[in-house]
Order: C-alpha cells, then structure tokens, then sequence
C-alpha cells in the first residue's frame, strides 16, 4: 500500500477534526503524535490557525482549543439547517400553485447549490437534485442572488469562464450586469433557456435580517408551460421569497426577544 504525504491544507483539516468533547484542548506535542507530524510542524501549523481565529492558545496551560472563527462556521451551517426547514411549507404551497418545481438555492463560489427541491407534479425530465451545482452567471436562481452583490463580488463571479450553453446563454459581462440591474429593479428574474433548452425558470431573493440576499426561491418547468403563464406566475415567486425572508427576521426578533 502506497503512503501520500499529507498536504497542508489536510494536515489542518485533521487538526481541527482532532478537537472534540473529550479532547477539547491540545498542546503541540499532542497534536503532532495525532496527526503523526513533526513538533517543528505541528507548531507552525497551530499558529497558522491561531492566525485566523480557529483556535485559541491557553496562556495558562500552553494548549489550544477550538476559536470564534469556528463558531462563524457553525452559526452559518446552523442558519442555513434553519433556512431549508422555513422553506418547506413555502416551497410546497409555491409548487401546488404553479403546478412547478420550486426550489430553495445559494450561491458557492461561481456556483448555485439547490437546497432544497420539491418536484412538479408533472413529469418534467428536469436534471437537478438537492446539493447539485449549476453555473451563477447562466441560472436564474444564481442571477438572482449574484444581482444584489457587491460589483467587485459581480466581477469575480463574472470572471469565470462563460460558456454558451445554449443558444440564449447571455456570456457578455456587460448584458448581464444590465440584467442585474433590471432585477433589482423588478424583483424578480426570468430565466429562458439560458442554461438548459425548453426550459424556463422565474426567481425572486430572499433576504437575512441584515436586509442582503442570502438565497433565491424559484420555479422551473417546460417553456411551452411556463412562458404564456409567466404574468400569472411571477407574483406567486415573489410572494414566496417576501414570505421566507419574513420567517428569518422573525426568528431574529424571537431570538433577541428570549436574550
């Protein structure tokens, strides 16, 4: 059996996976016989991670524990476990009135990840599945949260390499930021075919409690279907992504209210 050297980036990964409930604080010589490296490297690789606030040093006992920066993660995982959950009875009530698939996404990166998907009672050959990974700049749902970022975020989501994916993907920088601007204007996006031909899609954001678009709820289904029904449907969208944002800042209220 081959042995590969661990790289850094492991190396971290696995110090962090070594804290726990029973080990909640580890010293340097601790880690290194764990993670089976060198004092010298254990040592830098703890600081590193000092650095950034994902652990923190005792002064008393020379050992570290997990630090706030962790906490950021976790709240963040927590939050969107809270979100997907909110979503549901939205995403379903959106799905029986449209007679579409609904879904919840995020975006990752240069990517949009569905979170939660709940399907058109038709038959509708649509390829997407909870945690699948679609391109922003050619999505709906991407489109939607992607036009209320930053115009540096906009930039460094735009700088990736936009492919045509069909004849009605929108690949020039500036049409899109255009369309971005329409969407923040209507509140709303409309999504046809530009990721996957005969379909159609129609978005709307949804907000944290610090008022920035954190997610999309949208629906999809066949051009033939959607695109004559879009006057009928898109207030429906709408209403669905006022609803969910509405549920996370009365969390936040009945949160602070108990504090």
């Amino acid at each position: 059996m081959s042995h590969r050297t661990n790289t850094s980036l492991e190396n971290a990964l696995y110090a962090l996976k070594s804290f726990s409930g029973n080990n909640p604080e580890l010293g340097v010589s601790e880690l290194s016989k764990k993670l089976d490296i060198g004092v010298s490297t254990a040592h830098r690789l703890l600081a590193s991670l000092a650095d950034e606030n994902f652990i923190v040093k005792n002064r008393e006992t020379q050992k570290y524990s997990l630090g706030l920066s962790i906490l950021e993660l976790t709240n963040t995982v927590t939050e969107q476990i809270h979100i997907i959950r909110e979503s549901i009875p939205i995403l379903q009530r959106l799905r029986d009135e449209t007679g579409e698939s609904a879904h919840l996404s995020i975006i990752e990166d240069t990517n949009v990840i569905y979170l939660q998907r709940l399907e058109s009672p038709y038959n509708t050959p649509l390829e997407t599945f909870l945690g699948k990974r679609n391109p922003v700049y050619c999505t709906g749902a991407g489109q939607t949260i992607l036009a209320y970022q930053s115009e540096s975020e906009m930039d460094r989501v735009l700088a990736c390499d936009m492919k045509a994916h069909t004849s009605y993907t929108i690949t020039d920088t500036d049409r899109l930021k255009a369309k971005f601007a329409q969407i923040r204007k209507s509140g709303f996006t409309i999504s046809d075919q530009e990721y996957e031909k005969d379909f159609f899609s129609i978005s709307s954001p949804v907000y944290n409690k610090e008022n920035s678009v954190i997610a999309s709820m949208s629906i999809v289904g066949p051009v033939q279907r959607m695109k004559p029904a879009k006057d009928s449907l898109i207030d429906k969208v709408i209403t669905a992504g006022r609803d969910l944002s509405k549920v996370i800042k009365q969390r936040l209220a009945s949160v602070n209210r108990k504090g």
